[in-house]
């Protein structure tokens, strides 16, 4: 009787395993310029598979701000999160590195769908002018020397992991690769996004064994969910934005009109050479309008005395015509 009671149960607990069991994806998100908030948009913690629409949404948020010059889409197939616990850790010290750079940080160890990356490609290319690249094998030369400062959106899609005894040798080739790839930037300003087209079965596991055992199904805990991500901050303002420095032309010609220009005086454009000789100009100013005033008077004084003997001279005209009559 027991030993039916037994199977029955295990029977049950298959079932409700099978039905609850979800096709995820690992995701890891980095950015090396602080994006406030940006975990907002998603459940705020990882004990439940996150909705693939509530990331990509985390993502647009994350894109609007272009506040990177090179966004990174990194599509590793089969990928899981084993692969990219604190046990793996050693498999990606370039990346790892990366992840403790960044300013704005996400891991999630379980996404219940699988990310559009041709849908976050245009949606960089529209937002922040991006131009794209593609990478479609594990050769850093597919990513051409930038000559000039246009942001980037470069898809990287990998070969998919092998199972067997290898799969540590190649997440470490991988690592490799991010790392020169970003190299190439111009500036460190960048956008990291690593997951899989690939779902895998992900079986529920109680709340509290993943809390006590963060280790196991976190990603890389002991960077992403270090004590110092829980307030958010800029950690690389470092670099201050500084005017260019423009050398004056030396040929000859320029040479002279630059120095002929320095000799002309400019009363009003000079605001020192102004404030030095405002009180005598001022005073030539009222001088001139002084005795241009005058002469004015005077004119009008000279006009209307010549008006006056004219007017005199006709009366004197008409009362000599009478007395003749």
């Amino acid at each position: 009787m027991k030993m039916k009671i037994r199977q029955i149960f295990l029977v049950l607990t298959f079932s409700i395993t099978f039905v609850t069991a979800l096709q995820t994806v690992p995701v890891i998100v980095a950015s090396h310029k602080l994006v406030p908030e940006l975990k907002s948009e998603i459940n705020a913690d990882n004990i439940e598979a996150h909705n693939v629409t509530s990331v990509t949404n985390m993502l647009k948020k994350l894109i609007t701000a272009c506040s990177s010059d090179e966004y990174l889409l990194v599509n590793i197939p089969g990928l899981q999160l084993d692969d990219i616990t604190d046990n793996k850790v050693e498999q990606w010290p370039f990346v790892s590195n990366y992840l403790k750079m960044a300013s704005s940080l996400v891991g999630l160890p379980w996404v219940h769908g699988t990310l559009d990356f041709q849908f976050l490609e245009r949606y960089i290319i529209r937002n922040c002018q991006a131009e794209a690249v593609y990478v479609n094998s594990v050769n850093h030369e597919e990513v051409a020397p930038y000559y000039d400062v246009r942001t980037r959106v470069i898809v990287v899609n990998l070969p998919p992991l092998p199972i067997d005894g290898s799969r540590d040798g190649t997440l470490k080739e991988y690592d490799e690769l991010i790392r020169k790839i970003i190299r190439k930037l111009p500036s460190p300003h960048y956008t990291l996004l690593i997951t899989s087209d690939v779902t895998t079965t992900t079986h529920p596991v109680p709340h509290t064994f993943i809390r006590s055992n963060p280790d196991r199904f976190e990603i890389f805990n002991n960077i992403i969910n270090h004590s110092s991500r829980a307030t958010e901050y800029e950690r690389n303002d470092n670099v201050k934005n500084v005017d260019p420095i423009w050398h004056k032309p030396k040929h000859t010609n320029d040479r002279y009109l630059r120095n002929k220009k320095k000799d002309e005086i400019h009363f009003f454009r000079d605001n020192e050479l102004w404030m030095k000789y405002q009180q005598l100009v001022t005073t030539v100013i009222v001088m001139i309008l002084g005795l241009f005033m005058m002469k004015i008077i005077s004119i009008f004084g000279n006009i209307k005395q010549w008006i006056i003997d004219k007017k005199r001279k006709n009366q004197l005209i008409i009362e000599k015509n009478k007395k003749h009559d």
